[in-house]
């Protein structure tokens, strides 16, 4: 009886009978909806010609776990820990020492991205106003320390960057559906206080940046789905990061989507040419 029993659960997950298909999510511009799914996700982005404040040039990957568990109906909460950054870079000619030499940048963190908890809420109802309405508020820390093989002659050791950082961020969420797909839209802002060697602008260790994300998710082919996303994260001065994000989402099952895309920088001090991938699970 339990063996049958066991057999039947196993083949009712395999054939996805657990959970019902959904449409995916983009990669960057998330849904107010408050998904009941329980969500796990690992990504990688790569970059190129970013500017940070005392390198430039910096070209390398960081890749990202992330888990989402809803729970009471409109509630969410979102686990983000960018766990491995590496590349290389070049030192800025107006550094005191070794100005244009390359230098590696290598950590078990992020760069702009931070080990964050966020809290998320659902206000409306597509069911009901034929659009979601949400907010979420949250914060988070480094992960880990970026080591350098940047030298300092005068103390003889080798420079880290970001060795200290905090973060908090909030915003509004909304997505609609449309006869052609649906429109997403986030409008938020971060505030990073004590981190270091991150703003292109210099030694700035407090600075307040716009967090803005737009997309349209169009109709499927079969289980395909075309994304075009515009995403900026800046402070309309000295950081600016502005990225078109072509992307095709697949959605395998009931339990797997996979996504694939190309940031375009359009100019700034960003990502100006490269790459994002994920997998997602989700029960």
């Amino acid at each position: 009886m339990k063996k049958g029993l066991v057999i039947t659960l196993v083949a009712g997950l395999l054939a996805g009978g657990w959970a019902a298909a959904r449409t995916p999510e983009p990669l960057r511009t998330l849904r107010a909806d408050t998904d009941p799914h329980w969500e796990l996700k690992l990504g990688i982005e790569s970059f190129t010609d970013v500017e940070l404040d005392e390198a430039d040039q910096f070209d390398g990957y960081t890749a990202t776990a992330e888990a989402t568990i809803p729970f009471a109906d409109r509630f969410r909460l979102r686990i983000t820990y960018p766990f491995k950054t590496d590349g290389d870079a070049t030192i800025k000619d107006d550094q005191p020492a070794f100005p244009g030499q390359s230098i590696d940048i290598e950590g078990n963190g992020g760069v702009y991205d931070f080990l964050t908890f966020t809290f998320e809420h659902q206000l409306s109802f597509a069911e009901e106003k034929g659009y979601d309405l949400g907010w979420y508020l949250g914060g988070g820390t480094k992960a880990d320390r970026l080591e350098t093989t940047k030298y300092d002659p005068w103390d003889r050791t080798y420079d880290v960057f970001n060795h200290t950082g905090n973060l908090i961020h909030g915003g509004v969420r909304y997505d609609r559906r449309h006869g052609f797909g649906e429109v997403l839209a986030n409008l938020g802002a971060r505030y990073y206080f004590d981190s270091d060697d991150i703003y292109p602008g210099g030694n700035k260790d407090g600075f307040l940046a716009l967090d803005l994300r737009a997309a349209v998710l169009f109709s499927p082919w079969h289980q395909l789905y075309p994304v075009i996303e515009l995403t900026y994260l800046g402070d309309l001065s000295d950081l600016n990061q502005l990225s078109l994000i072509p992307q095709l989402l697949l959605s395998l099952g009931n339990h797997l989507e996979l996504k694939a895309g190309a940031v375009v920088g359009l100019g700034g001090t960003g990502n100006q040419l490269g790459g994002l991938a994920q997998m997602v699970v989700y029960f």
